[in-house]
């Protein structure tokens, strides 16, 4: 029995096609009327799954300020194995060189010396960039058993790199609808400080440079550490306005989840935003060293941005509502340590990982899950055209 996908136009025609895909429509303008979606192809199966996204500051993790790499990595397989992400950045690690097999490639340490000691096999890395001659850089992980990485491309060298990063999800059905489910990722650690200036243009290159990339968003997401004071700062506004909606992205919390309003200004209104602060996790800027900052969860620096695609599951991937967490953020942080037994023990995870959470960095990570729906019938939207 074949269903019907009812798709509401807000213009007068939309595209259906797909890369690497086999609708025989293919790049034909439909008209405006109801879609049948063909049956389930045979042999095909139906499956649901989830990828774990995580957006995390590792504090210039492999500078030796925080201790020796093995100590760290011992703390970050207790937060791995906890979390268990499928995509996840760690911004701000120390510069290191990235080729394969050099004697101080942090990444391929990383993932020897602790991804692989929480699950054999998982887990590996892209080879990240540092055009912009930083301190600093940021590396992208994912699990290769749920994605397959096609390529990378550095959209902006500014102070740091902005790496775009395109991979598809490892349908079971892939090889009998030759349909690909892809899915992008924009890595970001912008400037801190104030005035914003630096990272008010950072990130609002970033967004033109995207939007003259796409027509219009696919399946795509913009994380990391943004250093974001308030939601006024024109980089902020740039990811999250546009004069053309299939261009402007969303924070979570506030959309879809509605958790939270526009404006906000979480440094001042801290109460309101508790649960979401992400800056910092130690009360005091020299404990448990004077690598980082103190005051505990004062600051909305991480954010997790998804496209409208992922926030309406219009492609085969879908935000799971609600499913935005600072993890180890009870909530009851403002000014205290994450393992700080006052104003109220931290519950929110086992005592072990709140404790690595406080040793590894001074940032929450920071943790979204998405809804992937296997294609059983060949069909799909048409991903957008990339433009050089």
């Amino acid at each position: 029995m074949k269903f019907i996908l009812i798709i509401f136009f807000a213009s007068a025609v939309m595209l259906f096609s797909s890369c690497t895909k086999s609708p025989k429509n293919a790049g034909v303008v439909v008209p405006v009327k109801p879609v049948v979606i063909p049956d389930p192809l045979p042999n095909t199966v139906d499956k649901t799954d989830t990828i774990n996204v995580m957006a995390y500051n590792v504090l210039k993790y492999g500078d030796g300020c925080q201790g020796s790499t093995d100590t760290l990595n011992n703390y970050l397989k207790t937060i791995i194995k906890y979390i268990r992400p499928d995509l996840f950045s760690f911004e701000k690690m120390a510069a290191f060189d990235p080729t394969p097999g050099a004697p101080f490639n942090l990444a391929e340490g990383i993932v020897n010396n602790a991804l692989n000691l929480v699950s054999p096999g998982k887990y590996t890395y892209i080879t990240p960039t540092n055009t912009a001659r930083a301190t600093n850089m940021a590396t992208l992980f994912y699990n290769k058993q749920k994605l397959t990485f096609l390529k990378s491309e550095t959209l902006e060298a500014n102070i740091t790199d902005f790496d775009l990063y395109k991979f598809y999800y490892n349908d079971p059905n892939i090889q009998i609808t030759r349909d690909t489910t892809f899915l992008y990722v924009l890595v970001n650690h912008t400037q801190s400080g104030s005035p914003s200036t630096s990272r008010d243009i950072q990130v609002s290159t970033e967004m033109k440079d995207l939007r003259t990339k796409f027509a219009y968003l696919p399946n795509l997401v913009n994380m990391g550490d943004f250093n974001t004071h308030n939601s006024i700062e024109a980089g902020y506004q740039s990811v999250i306005t546009s004069a053309d909606s299939t261009t402007k992205m969303s924070d979570p919390p506030f959309y879809p989840d509605k958790a939270v309003t526009y404006p906000a200004e979480w440094e001042n209104n801290t109460s309101l935003f508790a649960p979401f602060l992400t800056t910092t996790t130690r009360a005091l800027a020299t404990v448990p060293n004077s690598c980082g900052t103190g005051d505990g969860a004062k600051s909305w620096y991480d954010h997790i941005f998804i496209s409208p695609w992922l926030v309406n599951g219009a492609n085969y991937m879908k935000y799971i509502p609600d499913s935005y967490k600072t993890v180890g953020n009870d909530g009851n942080r403002v000014g205290v340590d994450i393992n700080s037994v006052t104003p109220v023990v931290n519950t929110s995870a086992p005592p072990a990982v709140l404790n690595a959470l406080f040793h590894f960095s001074d940032k929450y990570p920071i943790t979204i899950k998405l809804l992937v729906k296997a294609n059983r019938n060949a069909y799909s939207l048409v991903d957008p055209k990339e433009s050089n």
